[in-house]
């Protein structure tokens, strides 16, 4: 379809198979982490994930809460994980084995693939 093509009810319930089996299908990806030298898995976060990555007013804590909510591989919410890096609260562990700098651009990742780094244009009339 192009920018001109019009969506309609028709064309939203015939694609609900199709989208449906295409979010499932896209619903991991590997990202490559420089300082660990290898791949992690990430899920795109829930809205009620980013519903509360909002609440807080600080950024890193956000980006934290994010990565430590949509890593799926290694397991960042792994109790024995968490206590080897010696961590007081469970998403510390992200601090503890990530870069800063890698920590945003993990969450800045996860976000894209909920969506976010879709394009919508408005279409002259």
């Amino acid at each position: 379809m192009d920018k001109t093509t019009k969506i309609t009810l028709d064309t939203l319930l015939a694609r609900k198979e199709q989208a449906i089996e295409d979010k499932r299908k896209n619903s991991t990806g590997e990202l490559y982490v420089q300082s660990l030298d290898g791949t992690i898995t990430v899920k795109p976060p829930t809205r009620a994930i980013l519903s509360d990555a909002r609440e807080t007013d600080n950024d890193s804590l956000a980006d934290r809460y994010l990565v430590y909510q949509c890593v799926v591989e290694p397991n960042l919410k792994d109790k024995k994980l968490q206590d080897a890096y010696g961590c007081g609260e469970p998403d510390e562990i992200v601090d503890k084995i990530f870069e800063l700098g890698e920590v945003g651009k993990i969450a800045a990742e996860c976000i894209n693939m909920a969506g976010f780094g879709n394009s919508v244009e408005k279409v002259k009339n």
